[in-house]
């Protein structure tokens, strides 16, 4: 069984509630999405997602110290262990 473990950052602790969870069974990035949303509700994919279902500009998803972004996105495969991190980016002036 595969698990991989989710670290979750600045706005993202606030609607989980915890700074990390583990999640079975997520083959990629997208189904570590769909698990993450089930499991926090609503408020989690509101925040997570743009409405056409992307992950929104301001927010990194890394697996492994890499930006999916410069991965396969969505679509990045995970593998047992790997260490999942999200959080909000920070802009200022």
């Amino acid at each position: 069984m595969q698990k991989v473990e989710v670290k979750f950052l600045t706005r993202f602790i606030d609607i989980t509630g915890e700074k990390t969870t583990t999640i079975e069974d997520a083959g990629d990035i997208s189904q570590l999405i769909e698990a993450l949303c089930e499991k926090y509700d609503e408020t989690f994919r509101d925040v997570l997602l743009d409405e056409d279902g992307t992950v929104r500009d301001y927010l990194k998803v890394m697996v492994n110290g890499e930006d999916i972004r410069d991965l396969d996105g969505t679509e990045t495969k995970l593998n047992d262990g790997d260490e999942i991190v999200m959080f909000q980016t920070i802009a200022g002036g």
